[in-house]
């Protein structure tokens, strides 16, 4: 394992069960709980976008990610 991936996995697992907001692409941001996550995906729980659409889940592709925040 990289130490780029294994300061993501740390991260991340200290994020578990937080709000956080991720940037897709150049225009999509959603924010959600973090759920959980592995090498290739994270799943985001209660999410809404920024127009304020809500949805229960998103599996978000980690490669597809631009920017992470914690809330």
């Amino acid at each position: 394992m990289s130490e780029k991936q294994y300061l993501l996995d740390k991260t991340l697992e200290r994020w578990k069960g937080k709000r956080i907001a991720v940037g897709i692409g150049s225009d999509a941001s959603f924010s959600g709980i973090l759920g959980g996550f592995d090498e290739e995906i994270l799943l985001l729980k209660e999410v809404t976008d920024y127009a304020g659409n809500r949805a229960r889940e998103l599996v978000v592709k980690i490669d597809d990610i631009n920017w992470i925040t914690l809330l």
